[in-house]
């Protein structure tokens, strides 16, 4: 992980604390898993800014082959454990989801709750969302989850 201008490296470690509770924000969303499970052809899934691994461990279990990537050690070491236990197609890396840019490999990109959209935010998540968009193979489907903070 690099430390750079946004402070990445204090986000980390919040969440590193956060972590420290497993199964933090418990289970995903059943919308989520509703409309994943209808997919009939899993494919490579990419869960960016998956924590603890609420989507990627159930998405794993249905079938999808599934890379996680967060910023928490302490997340990312969670969710593998629980990978190896399991046995489950999944693997989470310790990562900067700004820097990431291997996104042809992947048939799906998650964004659960990574995007807020805030003025301090707003230019790099556009230009994330910018990269994601122009790197992915065709027909790839990207799923964003926006939690409604009663900001909007």
């Amino acid at each position: 992980m690099r430390v750079n201008e946004n402070n990445d490296d204090m986000v980390s470690v919040e969440y590193d604390k956060y972590y420290q509770t497993k199964n933090l924000f418990g289970d995903p969303y059943p919308e989520l898993i509703a409309f994943y499970s209808a997919i009939k052809n899993r494919g490579k899934l990419l869960d960016l800014g998956c924590g603890q691994g609420r989507d990627a461990i159930a998405l794993a279990r249905l079938g999808f082959e599934v890379t996680g990537i967060d910023l928490s050690r302490v997340g990312i070491e969670q969710l593998n454990e629980i990978a190896e236990t399991e046995n489950l197609p999944l693997k989470g890396m310790v990562s900067d989801i700004y820097e990431y840019s291997n996104y042809k490999e992947f048939d799906f990109v998650l964004l659960d709750s990574m995007l807020h959209f805030g003025k301090k935010e707003k230019q790099r998540e556009m230009a994330l969302l910018k990269s994601i968009i122009k790197w992915v193979k065709p027909q790839t489907h990207i799923t964003i989850c926006i939690q409604n903070s009663g900001d909007c």
